[in-house]
């Protein structure tokens, strides 16, 4: 009883927990970005749910090229995560670096609501997505954008004609 009373006590801690549980691997930075909390609450709960012994450091991250220095993040895991996992979430922590990355996220997500809004067939054009971007005046290249967009919309089992 005491275990759960001490993770659900705090609303980051069992937002965090709950992560863990679902996907089994994460970074303090994609806890951040999925979770939209600070930095520091994410850090307090992660050394909460370290001292109870919930996740454990799976992998150091290696030095990014041209970085000047700092702390490396590390990847936090449950006992129970597997290596794909592991895998997994270094790979979001990578793309989750990159703000191209995430204003994609955005694109895409705008475009999944306007499809469960409308009730349309899970499909979609490249040229739809090339407009929504387009319509958003965003500082980036277009088509690094859409491609972006087009490849999160393909993971969320979305069809994207070419």
């Amino acid at each position: 009883m005491s275990f759960s009373e001490k993770i659900f006590s705090s609303s980051a801690v069992s937002e965090a927990f709950l992560y863990f549980c679902l996907n089994g691997a994460s970074t303090a930075w994609v806890l951040q970005c999925e979770l939209g909390m600070p930095e520091a609450t994410v850090y307090r709960a992660l050394k909460r749910l370290r001292s109870m012994g919930v996740v454990v450091p799976a992998l150091k991250v290696s030095k990014v090229k041209r970085s000047k220095g700092g702390p490396r993040p590390t990847v936090w895991a449950i006992d129970t995560a597997t290596p794909d996992e592991i895998s997994d979430a270094l790979k979001l922590h990578y793309k989750m670096l990159s703000p191209k990355f995430r204003v994609a996220e955005e694109v895409a997500q705008t475009i999944l609501e306007a499809f469960q809004e409308q009730g349309k067939p899970l499909e979609i054009n490249y040229r739809d997505i090339m407009g929504q971007v387009r319509e958003l005046k965003i500082p980036f290249k277009g088509p690094d954008i859409a491609d972006l967009a087009a490849q999160y919309l393909h993971e969320r089992g979305i069809k994207v004609w070419r």
